[in-house]
């Protein structure tokens, strides 16, 4: 062979990719990590049989090392040589950094031995695995001194991180699944409980800010529930990978999202290039989400992440925005999104270190979207404050009058359809009344109107309503029960008129009478009917005085 062949060889020796040596000797530390970096291999086509012959034989025939799994899809195999060095058997937690996985299998072939299968770890049938959220975990016990090569073949649609992997002592593991579940199924339980006080309050109110509330926090609840392998490990299915639907709830969750901000600061009315955006955030998210089940996971994956990429400068621009309008609201709004913000932001950067692990990024995430949920129920609350303001207002000046304070008209109808008695009607009519705005002024007739209803509501408490019916007519209610049932009530109700009188008389009022009629269902047959004959007899009463 001539030089130009040997150094030819020698170079196709270099370049070719060649199996990496990984050796990991467990000695007395609790924990110890395994980086993805050239440890997979990929197989040209998913296993059918997942027995160790076919794995070994898969990893023989597709000799191809990937510098890792991020980002990639499909099946692939990895050996990793371990040895016990302690003289004792010491069972240990493998921990792999990835939970969207379809099919995880593992076997332990010791030196001195035959190989056996660990446990089938995968998404869809790891009930018999340990349960930890965001990861997907397997057992390995190892005798006094043991050593051997432990086999893994994995299949998913999408790696969304290197697919590096932790071996953890018993003690170290629990402490770590505590920490993961406890923060992950608090921060997801804290989503759905809000997400069903919004449904509720939606029910009692009808307001479709609530219901697009509801919408907006329980379907991130959902998303995470689903991502993490909460609602997989809880119903323990074993026919569909859930952990894929977190991605593909996301964009209708953003979809409410936009809706909700839209509503919480009527942004239609006060921006019309900001009402622009977020339709186009409610209806493009929309629109996403009904094509995502359509497509590759991975594009899924990457369309959801570019889609929250988007979403969080127009929210924080949002509360911003709000703020300088002193919209209170946006205070709960702005801090809850910017928190959140903060947390995808280290999610991000701590994706970029060698063992993002280690420092809970997914956790960091869903603690700062629960808390931003709390802060979007409390900007609902503080709509709903509003909303019950704005109707107190409207209800007062629909039933009462603004002059006197007392009910009008439509206050005395709402008021006889609640009493299923005997009732009885009395219309009184202000004597002098023109002479007070012709001599003294409309604004001395005002006083005077005002001073009458005080009094009438004063003497008739706990006994009867009073109602202005218009003008210088007021119209007094009473359930016929007030009075004794065979007592004269027409005695009873002129004391009242004549203390009236008198009051006003020395209060300075001197040319001044209540011209009354009164009336009693007994007498009619409907309310109308009632009022009608109340209504005449005072009329009667002011003829028979002027006379």
């Amino acid at each position: 062979m001539t030089r130009l062949g040997q150094f030819c060889l020698l170079c196709i020796f270099v370049i070719a990719p060649v199996p990496m040596s990984y050796s990991l000797d467990l000695e007395g530390e609790d924990s110890y990590k395994v980086n993805d970096d050239f440890l997979w291999y990929e197989v040209s086509h998913p296993l059918i049989s997942y027995e160790f012959s076919d794995i070994e034989s898969a990893l023989g025939q597709d000799f191809k090392p990937m510098h890792s799994l991020l980002g990639r899809n499909g099946a692939y195999v990895a050996k990793l040589h371990i040895r016990n060095n302690l003289q004792e058997r010491r069972s240990w937690h493998i921990l792999f950094n990835a939970n969207f996985i379809d099919k995880g299998v593992a076997y332990w072939q010791p030196n001195l031995g035959s190989p056996q299968n660990l446990a089938d770890f995968s998404q869809l049938s790891d009930n018999k695995t340990p349960q930890i959220l965001h990861y997907q975990a397997t057992f390995l016990s190892l005798g006094p001194l043991e050593e051997g090569e432990l086999w893994l073949y994995v299949e998913a649609e999408h790696f969304a991180y290197p697919l590096s992997f932790q071996v953890l002592s018993d003690a170290q593991f629990y402490r770590k699944q505590l920490l993961i579940n406890t923060v992950s199924v608090s921060s997801i339980a804290t989503m759905l409980v809000l997400a069903l006080l919004a449904f509720i309050l939606f029910l009692r109110t009808g307001y479709g800010l609530s219901i697009a509330c509801a919408g907006y926090v329980g379907l991130h609840g959902l998303g995470w529930a689903a991502a993490s392998g909460l609602i997989d490990d809880f119903f323990n299915l074993t026919t569909i990978n859930t952990t894929y639907a977190g991605m593909l709830i996301f964009p209708f969750a953003i979809a409410c999202a936009a809706y909700f901000t839209r509503m919480l600061f009527n942004i239609d009315v006060k921006s019309a290039k900001l009402s622009f955006v977020l339709t186009f955030f409610g209806w493009g998210s929309l629109l996403l989400g009904v094509a995502l089940p359509w497509v590759d996971f991975k594009v899924a994956f990457i369309a959801s992440h570019i889609l929250a990429v988007f979403w969080i400068p127009v929210t924080l621009y949002t509360g911003i925005y709000m703020l300088t309008k002193s919209d209170f609201r946006a205070k709960y709004y702005l801090l809850g999104n910017s928190l959140y913000a903060a947390s995808l932001v280290f999610y991000m950067l701590a994706h970029l270190t060698a063992h993002p692990e280690d420092i809970y990024p997914e956790l960091f995430v869903i603690s700062a979207l629960s808390f931003d949920c709390i802060c979007i129920l409390l900007s609902l609350s503080e709509w709903l404050k509003i909303k019950q303001t704005e109707y107190s207002r409207s209800y007062l000046q629909a039933r009462y009058d603004p002059l006197t304070k007392v009910g009008n008209r439509f206050a005395f109808n709402e008021a006889v359809k609640k009493i299923n008695k005997e009732i009885i009607i009395s219309f009184i009519d202000l004597d002098g009344m023109k002479g007070i705005n012709d001599k003294l002024g409309h604004e001395k007739g005002d006083d005077f109107l005002c001073e009458c209803a005080m009094l009438m509501s004063r003497h008739l408490k706990n006994k009867g309503q009073v109602f202005r019916a218009g003008g210088d007519e007021f119209i007094w209610l009473f359930e016929r029960s007030v009075f004794a049932k065979n007592a004269n009530y027409h005695s009873e109700i002129k004391n009242i008129v004549a203390a009236i009188e008198d009051q006003l008389k020395k209060s300075g009022w001197r040319d001044i009478g209540l011209s009354i009629g009164m009336a009693s269902t007994e007498e009619v047959a409907t309310i109308s009917a009632c009022l009608a004959l109340a209504d005449a007899r005072m009329y009667e009463n002011k003829r028979h005085k002027s006379e």
